[in-house]
């Protein structure tokens, strides 16, 4: 990797998303080195064995769009598309992520739901 020039790196970026990288080319032109970085923390968290690949980039798909993340839940998209995902098993993963954001915005709510108990359980209709 260290041997990757900036163009060099962009253009892997593209062949593999399918486009061009416009977040990573931006970033090349204010601070190159965040590409490199960037690209390190990739090959760290997508370098595991014990997940596998196709796996993987469901989950970042899942994991983009629930943490709100547009342009990366359609990068890791357009990347599974490019490597024969069907759009069923796209959409399974946004729609896995909807199910879990849900889930949790009713977890958050917990104590909320456990102080309306405590202070008047007579207005909650079993």
């Amino acid at each position: 990797m260290a041997d990757n020039t900036i163009d060099q790196m962009l253009a892997k970026m593209s062949e593999e998303f399918g486009g061009e990288p416009e977040i990573m080319k931006l970033l090349s032109r204010l601070k190159p080195e965040g590409v490199f970085e960037h690209a390190k923390n990739k090959a760290f968290a997508m370098g595991s064995n014990s997940i596998p690949p196709k796996f993987q980039l469901l989950m970042a798909i899942a994991v983009s769009a629930a943490i709100g993340s547009e342009g990366c839940t359609l990068t890791y998209a357009k990347v599974a598309a490019n490597k024969g995902f069907t759009n069923e098993e796209i959409m399974d993963s946004i729609m896995l992520a909807r199910f879990i954001s849900a889930t949790a915005v009713v977890n958050t709510a917990g104590e909320t739901m456990r102080h309306l108990l405590g202070r008047n359980t007579e207005r909650i209709e079993h």
